[in-house]
């Protein structure tokens, strides 16, 4: 096809992949970006949506909740920083 671009979206579920990491490489740590040029295989990518569920708090929250918290959102802003990421949370 004259024209065609090949172009390509990503959706990872981030709950999935940190259990599979873990489960597989002892929460081995990869780069996302990398990941997801990996994955494109040489595509065009047009975003990569990463899909998370925010750790839970309690009411009051705990001391490990809120340092599981922070952690979390400091991960999540790296990766909204990274080009044409996107992070889901829910």
């Amino acid at each position: 096809m004259s024209g065609f671009i090949n172009r390509t979206a990503i959706f990872i579920d981030g709950t999935y992949l940190n259990k599979l990491l873990e489960r597989e490489f002892g929460r081995a740590r990869i780069d996302y970006h990398l990941l997801a040029q990996q994955l494109a295989g040489g595509s065009e990518i047009l975003r990569t949506y990463y899909y998370h569920c925010p750790p839970h708090q309690s009411s009051p929250p705990t001391e490990e909740e809120m340092v599981r918290a922070r952690s979390s959102e400091q991960f999540f802003t790296a990766l909204r920083r990274l080009p044409r990421f996107e992070v889901r949370l829910g």
